[in-house]
């Protein structure tokens, strides 16, 4: 009988660089376990959809180790190639949102020790215009605040840590009007951050509710946010945020399979915590359960 297959691709610059040491372990545990192992290195000009395109091989399993946007790369090639391999990944990224959603462990070594003692979960996909997103499509000026917030900061206030920083760029952000068209609606505004997401957090900040989000469920939680006029507004915006109340004025929260997106002055977006372009006009579609992940028990 043949050993099982696993193409794993490495970000070696992922999680500055520590997954290096670990790698020994992590193949030893995975030809222990009885797979076939096949190790590719991502470089500037080798990323993951040339890795697996070059690959041209059937394999059971493909293990991604690297941040969200090496997982992005690979869940984008999996959906335009529609090939049917499972994926698991060991997230060596900063906020590392989807493992959190998922319940994937951040020990570098804890999937290969466990790969034979899995459960499989079924996602949805974002397919943005003509790529995809493997949890969040997101703008605006609080995108990069749990990036920029101190450790120190969050140590002492917790999660109030992000909103202490967000209130730094309120002077700095510039509305955006935006025209969208969702669930049967046309809503015509002006909003300082939006997110199309299938995750429990967004920058480890949990925005919705537990019963909120399943991701497998072929919709998608969007919200948009008005700015705040003043300190007053900003403190009532946290508050309803703590408390996951979506229906103060200063929110618009659908969840929903589709969503068109137009913007006359053109939008940056993040895409998996990766840039995604700037762009006038943008259709999000769910793609249901497309994408199996392997996950260990």
């Amino acid at each position: 009988m043949m050993n099982k297959k696993i193409l794993l691709i490495v970000n070696l610059h992922s999680g500055k660089g520590t997954i290096k040491r670990k790698l020994p372990s992590i193949i030893n545990n995975l030809s222990g376990a009885g797979y076939e192992v096949d190790v590719h290195y991502t470089k500037p000009n080798y990323k993951p959809a040339k890795i697996m395109r070059e690959y041209n091989k059937n394999v059971d399993l493909i293990i991604c180790c690297g941040g969200d946007g090496t997982l992005n790369e690979v869940v984008n090639y999996v959906m335009k190639s529609e090939i049917n391999s499972k994926i698991s990944f060991i997230p060596l990224g900063t906020m590392n949102d989807f493992a959190h959603t998922i319940k994937m462990s951040t020990n570098k070594t804890y999937l290969s020790r466990n790969i034979n003692n899995c459960r499989h979960v079924k996602s949805d996909i974002g397919k943005f215009n003509t790529v995809y997103f493997n949890y969040v499509a997101a703008f605006g000026a609080f995108v990069p605040v749990p990036y920029v917030t101190p450790q120190s900061l969050k140590r002492i206030f917790g999660k109030f840590a992000y909103f202490i920083v967000a209130f730094s760029y309120i002077s700095k952000i510039r509305e955006v009007p935006i025209v969208l068209e969702v669930n049967g609606k046309h809503i015509e505004d002006e909003f300082v951050f939006g997110s199309i997401s299938n995750s429990k957090t967004i920058g480890r900040i949990r925005w919705f509710k537990r019963n909120e989000v399943k991701i497998d469920d072929g919709k998608f939680e969007m919200m948009f946010v008005k700015k705040p006029k003043n300190v007053l507004q900003f403190i009532d915006m946290v508050f309803a945020l703590l408390i996951k109340n979506h229906n103060k004025k200063y929110f618009y929260f659908f969840q929903t399979d589709e969503v068109s997106i137009k913007s006359d002055a053109g939008i940056p977006w993040t895409l998996d915590g990766e840039y995604g372009g700037r762009l006038k006009h943008v259709t999000i579609k769910n793609n249901k359960q497309s994408v199996t992940y392997i996950v260990p028990v």
